[in-house]
């Protein structure tokens, strides 16, 4: 026991603990700072589906040569499907746009050539 009280511990001080914690909350922030940045700025996967689902009904708008709904539902987006102008008699120019809670996230146009009905009479 004699010689456990002749030994002193050696310890770090409060302030080289306080100036180590102080570094690494730096490094920290700096890191979580370039992680959200990293995250924002990538496209994020429902970005991808809304393009392709803007795709499939821009290919099922073409497919029926006609517009049979002006407002379709999926996946809690709003896709909204209206005729922008008429550029001729056969032709139509369409825009689908799609909303995801209100923010309009893509869209697509596109020329729809109209059903000739003296063809199919």
């Amino acid at each position: 026991m004699a010689k456990l009280k002749n030994k002193q511990l050696e310890a770090s001080t409060l302030i080289e603990v306080l100036i180590a914690m102080v570094i690494i909350m730096v490094v920290f922030s700096m890191a979580m700072g370039l992680f959200s940045n990293v995250l924002s700025s990538g496209i994020s996967m429902r970005k991808v589906q809304i393009g392709q689902q803007l795709e499939t009904l821009r290919l099922q708008v073409i497919e029926s040569r006609s517009i049979e709904q002006e407002s379709v539902w999926i996946d809690s987006v709003d896709y909204k499907i209206n005729v922008v102008k008429q550029a001729t008699s056969a032709m139509q120019m369409v825009e689908i746009k799609a909303n995801d809670h209100g923010a309009p996230v893509g869209y697509i146009r596109f020329l729809l050539k109209m059903k000739d009905e003296s063809k199919e009479n």
